[in-house]
C-alpha cells in the first residue's frame, strides 16, 4: 500500500478544501482585478486539486472492483468447499457399515 493509498481519506479532505479555497479566491480576485500571479497559481491549485480528486476516484472504483472480485472468489470457493462436502456425505451414507461380523445393515 502506498502512502497515497494509506491516506487517501486525508488528502481527499486536503484536495476537497483547497479545491473550494482556491474556487472563491478565483473570483475574489477576478472581482478585485487582480489577474497578476496569484490568479495563476490559484488556477493551478484548483487542476492540481481536481487531478487528485479524479485520482482519488480511480483508485476507489479499484478497490471497489477488487473487494467484488475477492467476494465472488468467496462465494464460489464456500459453494466448491459445500459441493464436496456433500458428496463426502453422499458416499458415507452409500457405504455399508461393518458390523464387526461380516454382515452388513439391513442383511438377514
Amino acid at each position: 500500500m502506498t502512502l497515497f493509498e494509506a491516506h487517501i481519506d486525508a488528502i481527499e479532505n486536503a484536495a476537497k478544501a483547497a479545491l473550494w479555497v482556491c474556487f472563491i479566491a478565483t473570483f475574489v480576485l477576478l472581482l478585485t482585478g487582480h489577474v497578476n500571479m496569484s490568479m495563476a497559481i490559484v488556477i493551478a491549485v484548483v487542476w492540481i486539486s481536481r487531478a487528485t480528486l479524479y485520482h482519488i476516484k480511480e483508485t476507489r472504483a479499484r478497490w471497489d472492483d477488487k473487494a467484488a472480485e475477492e467476494g465472488e472468489l468467496r462465494r464460489e470457493q464456500r459453494h466448491a468447499n459445500r459441493e464436496r462436502e456433500l458428496l463426502l456425505q453422499i458416499r458415507r451414507l452409500q457405504r455399508p457399515e461393518g458390523r464387526g461380523d461380516g454382515s452388513s445393515v439391513g442383511g438377514p
